[in-house]
Formats: C-alpha cells, sequence, structure tokens
C-alpha cells in the first residue's frame, strides 16, 4: 500500500509518516514547511529512503499537485496541512482560507480524480466553539467561534459531500488539543504544553491568558497517529467523523504546575489579557472512537507528559 501525508513535516504528520515506514509501508510527503521542521524529513529519510518520498509542494498549487498523483499513484491520503492557527487565521482569513479550504478542495478533486481508496481529514474540536454543552461528541452542535473552526467545519462538508456524491471515502478526526514529541515550542502554532515545557525548562516564566482555569482534554500525539491509522483502514469507518480526545481535561493552571514540578522549579505564570477566539472548555466523549476503531489505550497525561 502506499500513502500520501500532506503536512507530512509537521508535528502529527511526522508522527503519521514514522508509524506507516515503521511498519514497512510506503510513504509520499506533501509539505511546504510553512509550519513544520524539515528535520523531521530527515528523520522519516532515515527511517526509509527506500519507502519516503518527498516534495516540497504548497498545496495550493493544483498543477503540481496533480503531477504527484499522476507519478506516485498513491492508494490513500492523509490530509493534514493547513493553516493550524485560531489566531493567524483571525489576523489574515483570507491566507488561512486559502490553505484550509481551497487546499482541501484541491486534494479531494485529486483524490476523485485518481480513485483515492480514502481520505483521512484532519479537523478540529475548534468546529464547537465555545457551546456550553460536554463532553464533546460527533453530533454535538458545531458553532466556530474563529475562521479556522469555521474553516476546518467547511473542510469537513467537503469530505462529506464527496463521499455522498462521488463516492469518494472520507473519515472526519475532530482532534482535541495534541501533545508530543516534536512539537515546535518556537512556532506560532505551537500547543501551550510544548510552550510550557520550553520556557519552564530553561528557567522562564510563562504566559497565561486569561485566570487559567480554561481547560482542554489534552491527548498524546502516538494515541491520534494510530487513530489515523485505524480510521484509515477500517473498511466500516467510510463516512464518519470521530471526536480524538481521551474524555479528561487539565485546566491551564494545573498543567502549569504539572511542569514546573516536572522540573522542579519555583515559578509563578505571567497571567496576560485573555485573547479572541479561546474557548473556555473542552472535552471529547470518545465512545464512538472505543467502539468503532477498538481504540481505548490512550496514554494518561501524566506520562505523556514525561515522555516530553
Amino acid at each position: 500500500m502506499k500513502f500520501l501525508i500532506t503536512g507530512v513535516a509537521g508535528f502529527i504528520g511526522s508522527h503519521i509518516a514514522e508509524e506507516l515506514l515503521k511498519n514497512g509501508e510506503k510513504v509520499i510527503g506533501i509539505d511546504n514547511f510553512y509550519s513544520s521542521s524539515r528535520s523531521n524529513i530527515e528523520l522519516l529519510n532515515n527511517l526509509s529512503k527506500d519507502n519516503f518520498v518527498f516534495y516540497a509542494v504548497d498545496i495550493r498549487d493544483f498543477d503540481k499537485l496533480e503531477i504527484i498523483f499522476a507519478e506516485e499513484k498513491p492508494d490513500y491520503v492523509f490530509h493534514l496541512a493547513a493553516v493550524a492557527s485560531v489566531q493567524k487565521s483571525i489576523e489574515d482569513p483570507v491566507f488561512s482560507n486559502s490553505v484550509n479550504v481551497l487546499g482541501t478542495l484541491y486534494i479531494l478533486e485529486l483524490s476523485k480524480k485518481y480513485n483515492i481508496k480514502r481520505v483521512v481529514f484532519s479537523s478540529s474540536a475548534a468546529v464547537y466553539g465555545d457551546e456550553p454543552n460536554l463532553p464533546k461528541n460527533e453530533n454535538s452542535k458545531t458553532a466556530p467561534i474563529s475562521p479556522y473552526g469555521y474553516e476546518k467545519l467547511i473542510g469537513e462538508y467537503y469530505m462529506n459531500i464527496y463521499n455522498k456524491l462521488y463516492g469518494l471515502e472520507t473519515v472526519s478526526l475532530r482532534y482535541f488539543n495534541v501533545y508530543g514529541e516534536r512539537q515546535d515550542p518556537s512556532s506560532e502554532y505551537s500547543g501551550v504544553i510544548s510552550i510550557f515545557e520550553d520556557r519552564l525548562k530553561r528557567g522562564e516564566t510563562a504566559n497565561i491568558y486569561g485566570d487559567g482555569l480554561q481547560n482542554r482534554d489534552f491527548v498524546y500525539v502516538k494515541d491520534v497517529a494510530q487513530i489515523n491509522i485505524l480510521s484509515m483502514l477500517n473498511k466500516n469507518v467510510a463516512g464518519e467523523i470521530f471526536a480524538v480526545g481521551t474524555g479528561k481535561t487539565t485546566t491551564i493552571l494545573d498543567l502549569f504546575n504539572i511542569i514546573k514540578n516536572k522540573y522542579n522549579i519555583n515559578l509563578e505564570p505571567n497571567f496576560v489579557k485573555a485573547r479572541n477566539g479561546d474557548i473556555r472548555e473542552s472535552r471529547a466523549d470518545n465512545s464512538k472512537i472505543i467502539n468503532l476503531l477498538n481504540f481505548d489505550n490512550f496514554t494518561e497525561f501524566k506520562t505523556g507528559i514525561l515522555k516530553l
């Protein structure tokens, strides 16, 4: 089997590629390094120079994408390439829309044309917005509060219509807060955990936006990679959406203290004004993952933190 991964040099994409290559699968990677790392490509090349092919291409370049689809003839597509930043989407919604919506449409159109067996789409819990009912499942109300949330929801709608109208199998995965190794703390798209890790291990404090009592469902990246692969290969889940989280939450203030204690330092956070578009509470109902994908081996948060 041959798997194409957009955003392969990114945090989650590189972990999916790593798992596939370790299993002896062939991987075609696409990335433009806008918010990802060249070191991840080096890592993947070192894993398997024979089974890994990389193209430095922007997913908004339809013609170059088509050449890759035509020459490489992939069987499956993991679509992760995105402007994965709420703040960037607020600052420049035209740009984020061009990547997150038009780029997604290009991937779907080429997947239809070249008879891809299934596309697994990386969506986001941002589609729920700040709608108060918890936990969030696949049938929860979607009410985004940022352009990024709307763009991911539009991507899901496109996945659904290509599945129903054209017979292209698709699966959408709504990630909650993913963390783990290789998450770049210097990137503007980085998660709060990698930022806290980077600053606190250097003995510096970190900003907390608002009162710190907002909570998140933190899910370990290697669990997310496994769920992606299960979603791709399970014949019974075409057309489905999955809420990808652990069902457990941690406040941002508790997170700060956990990492502070990990490095045995005595610092207090720097509280700053809450940001527009930030969600107050977030928690997944992952029962559908457990029941349909038979995955319930989620890494405990404190265990995952120690791996960083």
